[in-house]
């Protein structure tokens, strides 16, 4: 903005007035809802933490730019004791991701719970379910919605908890899947409701014109509902584009859908490589999941 109540930012502190004024740290928490949210979310972490590896070059430190995304504790302690930020030089000790896990399936979240990025996530931000809600979104958002409402809000109260001040909530999910569409829109009208003064932020995976699920289109209408009503930014995310930029990056043909298993619900979608250290020599980073949409979450 302009005007003398302008502010610029110069390495995590602003200059306002001709003074160095420092920036209250702002934390994201990420939802990840269903198969699609949680692939997607398991991608997301993975090349975060390589980022931040990348950018620290080794030196391992808490900083302002990975608090707003990440927690620092202490892991030798039970429950883990949390580490604040301070000057943000302070060592990484243990990572804990600023982010709620909701599947009414097990599969895609066990698979990530056995990969290297395991210690990442809190066990109590963590909520499943056995039977699926089968493509169906009523059955997401009426049954599943109800029923899981005040564990889910708890888990996301959790997760707010250690929060200095918390700038928005991160919705991942699929439009065209019974979870991911039913209680994905269920759990964005929850936080509307429950914290009214939170951005929320919503990046939702549409199906692709292919898509052989005779659901979800219908999904796909009853889900765009609750985005207009109670998103703030909606960012949508079309699945064949999606699938096209990853077969790319893997080098395959245009068309292929060898390489990512067509991103239409596989769990072996995007394959991990590398794995980001801490800077203290443990791992912290890699991925079980793959990265997708698909009509299942």
């Amino acid at each position: 903005r302009s005007g003398r109540g302008a502010a610029r930012r110069s390495g995590g502190r602003a200059v306002l007035g001709g003074r160095h004024v420092h920036l209250m740290v702002r934390e994201v928490i990420t939802v990840q809802v269903g198969q699609c949210g949680n692939q997607i979310g398991c991608r997301f972490w993975d090349l975060a933490l390589r980022e931040h590896a990348a950018f620290q070059r080794g030196t391992g430190t808490f900083d302002e730019s990975m608090s707003s995304f990440f927690r620092n504790v202490d892991a030798r302690r039970s429950p883990a004791a949390e580490i604040g930020l301070g000057d943000g030089t302070r060592p990484i000790s243990s990572l804990r991701a600023r982010a709620v896990m909701v599947d009414m399936e097990e599969g895609v979240v066990s698979q990530v719970l056995r990969s290297p990025l395991a210690e990442l996530f809190d066990r109590s931000s963590i909520l499943t379910d056995v039977s699926g809600a089968g493509n169906n979104w009523a059955h997401g958002h009426d049954e599943y919605g109800p029923m899981h409402r005040d564990g889910l809000l708890e888990r996301v109260r959790r997760a707010a908890e250690p929060c200095d001040s918390l700038q928005c909530f991160s919705l991942i999910y699929s439009m065209g899947g019974g979870t991911g569409s039913g209680l994905g829109s269920y759990t964005l009208h929850a936080l509307a409701d429950d914290f009214p003064a939170v951005t929320r932020i919503t990046t939702a995976v549409f199906p692709s014109a292919t898509d052989d699920v005779i659901t979800s289109p219908y999904n796909s209408v009853l889900a765009a509902n609750a985005l207009l009503q109670h998103s703030d930014v909606a960012i949508p995310v079309d699945n064949a584009a999606l699938a096209s930029m990853v077969r790319r990056a893997e080098g395959a043909p245009p068309h292929s859908t060898a390489a990512t298993g067509g991103l239409g619900g596989s769990a072996e979608g995007v394959r991990p490589d590398s794995l980001a250290s801490n800077g203290g020599g443990r791992s912290v980073g890699g991925s079980g999941g793959g990265s997708g949409g698909g009509p299942s979450g």
